[in-house]
C-alpha cells in the first residue's frame, strides 16, 4: 500500500472538519462528472451482457475506471468517499459539491 503523504494526511484531516476546502470540493465534483460519464457508457454493455460473469467483469471495469477518475483528480478513493459521506449530513456541502459537479 502506498505511503500517505503529509499533504494528503492534512487534506484527510480537513475532511473531518466542518469546512471542506474549495479545491477538494472541485476535485470531487469533477470526479463525479467523470464517473457519471463512465457509468452511462457502460450501461449499454451491462444490459447486453449475456452472462453473470460478463456483468461481473463489466462491474469490475467500471469500478477500476471510477477509481482512476478519482485518482486523476488528485484524490484517494477514501478522501472521495469521506466527502460524499459528509454531504449526507451537510446540505451546504452537498450544494457545493453539486455546483462543482455541474460546472465540471
Amino acid at each position: 500500500m502506498p505511503k500517505t503523504s503529509s499533504n494528503t494526511q492534512r487534506r484527510v484531516r480537513a475532511l473531518h472538519d466542518e469546512h471542506v476546502p474549495d479545491q477538494v470540493v472541485s476535485q470531487v465534483g469533477k470526479a463525479i462528472a467523470e464517473i457519471m460519464k463512465l457509468r452511462q457508457s457502460f450501461v449499454e454493455d451491462m444490459t447486453a451482457a449475456d452472462t453473470e460473469e460478463e456483468r461481473r467483469e463489466l462491474a469490475g471495469r467500471i469500478d477500476s475506471a471510477a477509481a482512476r477518475a478519482i485518482s486523476d483528480q488528485g484524490l484517494t478513493v477514501d478522501e472521495y468517499n469521506q466527502v460524499i459521506s459528509a454531504t449526507q449530513a451537510d446540505a451546504a456541502l452537498e450544494e457545493r459539491v453539486m455546483v462543482a459537479y455541474r460546472s465540471a
